[in-house]
């Protein structure tokens, strides 16, 4: 299903991205996400935090069959993240990675797959939301190690997107899609997304908003 969804994106020139997580326990990073899991892991009897990676790095380059091409690799469609939210990957003057590449591409729809449904998956869902753009998760695009697969795509098809299947996309793409001109739906001034000829709220200066 995937190499589905690459090999229609690419041939309707839409970008993809590719990302990949992993944490290890002396990455030099301790926010709320080691406070709950512990350093070292959360169950008294398997010491193992799931999050860490304690050897080697095997596993974190995409599958061959959904690889992004060496121009792909080399313009920057790849990276990898600490925190589940793909979108917590900040570039040096703050702002998001994917945020920006996505903005300079004049994207407002993301279109969601991979693992895992409860975690990266829905965390990244919302983030999407919260910047602006139009969610729609991939239902058997996506899975999961957990039992909430469903739960998770429940949650999000009723609050922040649309689920649908690889085959809908797939045809929705094929037949109907066009691109849209670039901010008629999304802005790229505001951290929100609101159009850009939106002004900004009463009392609140506007250089503030474009921090």
């Amino acid at each position: 299903n995937m190499a589905s969804l690459v090999s229609v994106f690419r041939a309707k020139g839409c970008p993809i991205v590719w990302t990949s997580w992993s944490r290890q326990f002396d990455d030099g990073i301790y926010n709320a996400m080691d406070r709950w899991y512990g350093p070292r892991g959360w169950r008294t009897n398997n010491l193992e935090n799931a999050c860490y990676i304690f050897e080697g790095e095997a596993g974190l380059q995409p599958l061959k069959e959904i690889a992004p091409t060496a121009q792909e690799l080399a313009d920057g469609w790849f990276y990898h993240s600490k925190m589940l939210d793909m979108f917590w990957v900040f570039e040096p003057d703050g702002k998001s990675y994917l945020d920006e590449k996505l903005k300079a591409e004049g994207v407002d729809t993301i279109v969601i797959a991979g693992l895992w449904t409860d975690e990266c998956i829905i965390a990244t869902a919302y983030a999407g939301l919260s910047r602006g753009y139009d969610v729609v998760v991939v239902s058997d695009g996506v899975a999961t190690a957990t039992a909430h697969h469903e739960t998770a795509l429940t949650v999000m098809n009723a609050t922040c997107g649309k689920v649908l299947k690889t085959a809908d996309v797939v045809t929705y793409l094929q037949k109907d899609f066009v691109k849209g001109e670039a901010g008629k739906y999304k802005g790229i001034n505001h951290p929100d997304g609101r159009k850009d000829n939106v002004p900004p709220p009463p009392d609140v200066p506007r250089a503030a908003l474009l921090k």
